[in-house]
């Protein structure tokens, strides 16, 4: 039986999805790689691009079921989430593990981008935070809308654990969220992640309950726009904003690449291993 081991691991896949994303938008093509050896790693870049870029997929790190299940979930029309049942292998779960342990700043690509994206959750003050976004950054699209479990799943596909993904679930579709796309200066997205810590403090957030989701890298930016306010919406705000700087966009790119390093076709590293509950993620993301 395969080995599992975790994957190239969060920050590496946010610098796949950056080039992804931004090869797209500004050149009309992906500038990701076209292969990344663990599936689940190929997987997660397929469902967070909303289907846009599907990779191909080695074995390594994975058995040969979990590696069937993880093409077959990335291949439907809309990327898909495999179930979160449980397996007769670990391979899923050491993969989900490392993408949720907790990272430092520095082990995430942070190049200078404009735009970002705030989801304010439901029972959320969503008048008391959208203006606390205001004095940071500028709303350039809001809508409101009901998320549906699978945009759940879409949203945050590296989450795991039944209990904790269904009371996940449960909450953030208990009422209608709020999707403010926002821009700013080149550290938009690093200004709102600072910005997010600080108004869960100030409401006294909880694990679960804690009001308002923005992404902590501008990949996933990017990607969140186009799944919670539209591609249409993420083409038209990046055409403002984004593709006015080529410069700023070709050095983005760069810094993906750098990211990444020589090697990243590579099936991925083998970190330290921790002990979990069956059913407690190693971190409450977002």
């Amino acid at each position: 039986m395969t080995a599992p081991v975790p994957g190239i691991g969060r920050g590496r896949l946010a610098a796949v999805l950056g080039l992804a994303l931004d090869g797209q938008l500004s050149a009309g093509r992906s500038a990701a790689p076209a292969v990344l050896e663990h599936p689940w790693d190929a997987w997660w870049t397929a469902v967070r691009s909303s289907g846009l870029v599907r990779p191909a997929a080695g074995s390594a790190g994975a058995c040969l079921p979990c590696a069937e299940r993880a093409a077959a979930a990335a291949s439907a029309a809309v990327p898909e989430h495999p179930g979160h049942g449980e397996r007769d292998c670990d391979c899923h779960r050491v993969w989900a593990q490392a993408m949720r342990a907790p990272l430092a700043d520095t082990q995430l690509p942070v190049p200078g981008q404009r735009l970002t994206l705030a989801m304010l959750k439901p029972g959320a003050p969503m008048r008391a935070i959208r203006s606390r976004l205001r004095s940071v950054l500028r709303e350039v699209h809001v809508t409101t809308r009901q998320l549906t479990a699978a945009d759940c799943d879409r949203l945050y596909p590296d989450a795991y654990g039944a209990s904790f993904v269904a009371e996940r679930t449960d909450y953030l579709t208990s009422g209608s969220v709020q999707i403010v796309v926002l821009a700013g200066g080149p550290d938009a997205v690093a200004a709102g992640a600072v910005l997010k810590r600080t108004v869960r403090a100030d409401l006294g957030a909880g694990m679960l309950v804690n009001h308002l989701h923005m992404p902590d890298n501008p990949a996933e930016a990017l990607a969140d726009i186009a799944q919670l306010a539209g591609w249409h919406v993420l083409e038209e705000v990046y055409r403002r904003w984004e593709s006015s700087d080529q410069r700023g966009v070709a050095a983005r790119m760069a810094g993906y690449r750098a990211h990444l390093g020589p090697g990243h076709r590579t099936a991925g590293m083998v970190g330290p291993q921790r002990r979990y509950l069956q059913d407690e993620p190693a971190e409450h993301r977002h």
